[in-house]
């Protein structure tokens, strides 16, 4: 889904809940909304498992590594933000970050910018362990029935939302089926599309009622975006319920200001559900402030002088930096759940399968010229600083269904054969000018968004086009704007570079189910398989299903895989308590400052 990862989560806003797009449409931007300072994927959320269970927290790995962390600066604890001294209360977290969030109805918005901060404020039914297997948060157990249809969850007693009201199975029903209203017209619903009610059996069970086995449900649903809203709250704010959110999550939301900070205050009543924190009790902070700061430049300063005291994007040129520096640690995830890639332009086949190009990229030749002219590797040592997997298919290397036998079917760097199928396709070498057919020059437009880190690497990525007889025109704006503009009847633009981050491995549907780029590569055969593997429970044929799909998409190179970024959150040495969890986003829970 989109375009930056929520951990990165430097996206600018976008306000367009009053506009009329189709949920489609919303799911693409959502998917590509969060964009960051850095390179990693702008997908709007986590996201999780790839497996059905009927054992409530017992499900299994999805295949993903765990995210053990480093900090440099001295500290031997494997990026746990080690002290001698105890977690004390107090202090508060400074996150700086280069927009503001849109909305934090979890139903709302599109921007995973918005996520970083409601995670804090919204508690799911279940999420996942360092194991990358499945716990009870919200909910104590559940049972899944023998055909996958029925999910009966059963609620913990003793939660209250902020606003004072109890959490209860009515609440939960309230939440689903306000989400899968078509009036709310919530993006996260299409990720969870055959839920079909979801309704209180008594004073502690609630049961989701599915139209068919759906395997993503479980891992889905542990993500923040579907985390238990009050009903109260929502009938008091109604359409303001964005700016008023109110959950059961550790931290309560107290105040906004609009284009400069969001400051989160600890819930003192919470109770810790989840294993991935030793604190079992409310949260050490006392306040989470999220701190809008423009400028990569700027961030970096304001971490070195202690005006913010943690970065959730460390730019990869700065990591060395902040490495060297005693005053700063950084954490650096094992494994990536985001892939960045060339997509190019589709239009709408007009009919359920098929797929249509814009031209020139109507001619697979032309498209795999673009495939063997770029040299990913040297982009991931000169640009990237190593902080980068370099990935020849379409899935995350840190997401199960990841093989890295896809490489046989892939594309390597090969300049003479770019020109050589260039040539084939009857674009001809002009003196030193760009290719030409029919007297008309290899002329193309890449638009990407304006961050630094990937401005760089889109000028490169141009650079070795043109070195094949492309005349690449580059245009880079702010990524609000990019995915805007994206498949409209006004988009000029031929290609893009795009990242898209979701642990799920449902990733290969959802990516293509939107109304731009590669959201219209709809051949029956690839639909088919994508479409099978979010029915079957099995994570091996799951694993086989994805494997096939992905040599589909890459024969008709309807993209251009190029890696899984690795996305570095970097705090200053006196925040102590900080880990990654086992998709590689930070764990704020045990999180405390030491004078």
């Amino acid at each position: 889904m989109g375009v930056q990862d929520p951990r990165a989560g430097d996206a600018q806003s976008v306000d367009l809940l009053g506009s009329q797009l189709s949920r489609r449409r919303l799911v693409r931007l959502l998917a590509a909304a969060p964009v960051a300072a850095g390179v990693t994927s702008i997908l709007a959320a986590c996201g999780g498992g790839d497996s059905t269970d009927s054992n409530g927290g017992d499900s299994g790995s999805d295949g993903g590594s765990g995210g053990t962390s480093t900090t440099p600066s001295g500290t031997a604890d494997s990026g746990s933000g080690g002290s001698s001294g105890e977690p004390k209360q107090g202090g508060r977290l400074i996150i700086g970050r280069s927009g503001d969030s849109d909305s934090l109805d979890p139903q709302h918005t599109i921007a995973s910018i918005s996520w970083q901060v409601f995670q804090h404020i919204y508690d799911p039914l279940i999420g996942r362990n360092l194991d990358l297997e499945y716990e009870g948060v919200l909910a104590e157990r559940w049972e899944v029935s023998e055909d996958g249809k029925e999910i009966t969850f059963t609620i913990r007693k003793g939660i209250k939302f902020h606003d004072g009201t109890d959490l209860t199975p009515e609440a939960v029903a309230f939440t689903f089926t306000r989400l899968m209203d078509p009036a709310t017209n919530a993006p996260a619903a299409s990720w969870i599309s055959p839920l079909q009610k979801t309704e209180a059996i008594d004073d502690s069970t609630v049961k989701m009622t599915l139209s068919e086995a759906f395997s993503p449900l479980l891992g889905n649903i542990s993500s923040a975006y579907f985390g238990i809203i009050s009903p109260a709250a929502v009938e008091k704010y109604g359409e303001d319920f964005g700016q008023n959110p109110v959950g059961t999550g550790p931290y309560k939301f107290k105040e906004w200001i609009a284009g400069e900070s969001i400051t989160l205050e600890r819930n003192p009543d919470y109770q810790n559900f989840r294993t991935t924190s030793e604190n079992k009790g409310a949260p050490y902070l006392d306040e989470i402030v999220f701190r809008n700061i423009p400028e990569e430049q700027t961030q970096v300063a304001s971490m070195e002088t202690g005006e913010i005291n943690c970065l959730l994007s460390v730019p990869p040129h700065q990591v060395k930096n902040f490495q060297d520096n005693p005053d700063l640690q950084v954490y650096i995830p094992e494994a990536s759940t985001s892939i960045a890639f060339i997509e190019f332009h589709m239009m709408d086949p007009g009919e359920e399968y098929g797929q249509v190009y814009k031209p020139p990229f109507d001619d697979v030749r032309v498209r795999q010229a673009v495939a063997y002219a770029i040299n990913a590797d040297e982009i991931i040592e000169s640009v990237l600083d190593g902080l980068a997997t370099r990935n020849y298919g379409p899935m995350p290397t840190g997401n199960y269904g990841y093989n890295p036998d896809i490489k046989e079917f892939g594309y390597d760097y090969d300049p003479e054969k770019a020109k050589s199928l260039l040539e084939e396709a009857g674009w001809v070498a002009s003196g030193n000018g760009p290719r030409q057919k029919d007297g008309q020059p290899l002329e193309v437009l890449l638009w990407t968004w304006n961050a630094s880190t990937q401005e760089r690497v889109a000028q490169v990525i141009q650079n070795q086009l043109n070195q094949v007889g492309f005349d690449v025109k580059l245009e880079t704006m702010e990524v609000a704007t990019v995915l805007a503009r994206l498949g409209q009847p006004d988009d000029p633009s031929h290609f893009d570079l795009m990242s898209w981050g979701w642990s799920e491995s449902d990733l290969l549907y959802m990516m293509t189910d939107t109304e731009s780029g590669i959201g219209w590569y709809r051949p029956k055969e690839y639909r088919d398989l994508v479409e099978e593997a979010r029915r079957v429970n099995d994570l091996e044929e799951r694993g086989r299903l994805y494997f096939e799909a992905m040599k589909i998409m890459l024969r008709d190179c309807a993209m251009v895989p190029l890696w899984s970024p690795v996305n570095v959150v970097g705090t200053r040495a006196e925040v102590k308590g900080m880990k990654l969890d086992g998709q590689g986003y930070p764990i704020y829970h045990d999180i405390y400052i030491e004078s």
